[in-house]
């Protein structure tokens, strides 16, 4: 067998393994919400990358209250397993490329907040960090297309935590309890980015950065 056949094979193995220990966490974990957000037809939201895996459960929950959300995702080969997971949860996916070739792709997605009414959602320290530093494509986006930002913050009873990770990535384990904390800010602009929560449990944390960050 081909080599490049052996890795479609290993990334479909891979995708069926992932689908389905998130159906296992749907049918065991306990989702507790706590929501400061009166849902519009459109908001830009933004959670850490460290908690991508379990926001796919969030974002197929969010499908049912708001318009239909795109989640941007890395166009490189760890974009694929994203992108399928976010798609069996209802939602679409906005590949972008890393570095320099990310212009056309964010140019487009800033044109499209304009014309079309759909929320968007993004890991705010991806794709490579630094961990709880976000960048300011979410706040650009609420700022120029007049959209609410809402931030989403995550904690876990028990979890699995992959410290090697620039991230530290977390992999809920099942029966575990999930905090989910949903806080709209307003239409935030770039040059003054709130101090997000890294968890839930932080989650009323409302200081800003200086403007000159």
């Amino acid at each position: 067998m081909e080599r490049s056949g052996r890795k479609k094979i290993g990334q479909r193995v891979l995708q069926w393994l992932f689908a389905e220990y998130l159906d296992l966490l749907e049918r065991t974990v306990t989702v507790r919400w706590e929501e400061e957000n009166r849902y519009g037809d459109s908001q830009i939201f933004g959670f850490w990358h460290e908690d991508s895996f379990f926001m796919n459960v969030v974002l197929k929950n969010l499908a049912d209250k708001t318009s239909p959300v795109d989640v941007i995702v890395t166009a490189d080969t760890r974009g694929n397993y994203i992108e399928h997971m976010i798609r069996r949860s209802g939602g679409s996916a906005l590949r972008v490329p890393d570095g320099y070739k990310a212009f056309a792709a964010l140019k487009k997605i800033v044109q499209d907040s304009y014309e079309k009414t759909h929320s968007i959602a993004m890991a705010l320290d991806g794709p490579l960090g630094p961990r709880h530093e976000p960048k300011k494509l979410a706040f650009y986006l609420s700022e120029h297309a007049d959209e609410e930002f809402v931030g989403i913050s995550l904690s876990y009873s028990s979890c699995i935590r992959l410290n090697r990770r620039w991230d530290k990535y977390v992999i809920p384990l099942p029966f575990t309890e999930v905090t989910v904390a949903v806080k709209n800010y307003g239409v935030v602009k770039k040059s003054r980015i709130p101090a997000l929560p890294v968890n839930a449990d932080m989650a009323q944390c409302t200081v800003c950065l200086p403007e000159s960050l």
